[in-house]
């Protein structure tokens, strides 16, 4: 599946994006697994497209991501 984009901060210039991704794994926030059988990947890429950080981890959903990046 390829990389859908899910927010946009105009003011820090940023996009965040996520990948499905099929895995037996679970989230690596809150341990759960989505019935569908896929986690998500995420990453946060500058508008000028030079620059795109994965998040490390597979999230069952954007709350969780956001929870572990801000541990």
């Amino acid at each position: 599946m390829p990389k859908v984009q899910i927010s946009h901060d105009g003011f820090a210039r940023q996009s965040v994006f996520r990948e499905s991704v099929k895995t037996d794994k679970t989230c690596s926030w809150c341990g759960s697994k989505r019935q569908t059988g896929k986690l998500f990947q995420y990453s946060v890429e500058n508008d000028d497209g030079v620059r795109a950080n994965r998040i490390r981890g597979l999230f069952c959903s954007l709350p969780c991501m956001k929870a572990m990046d801000h541990r």
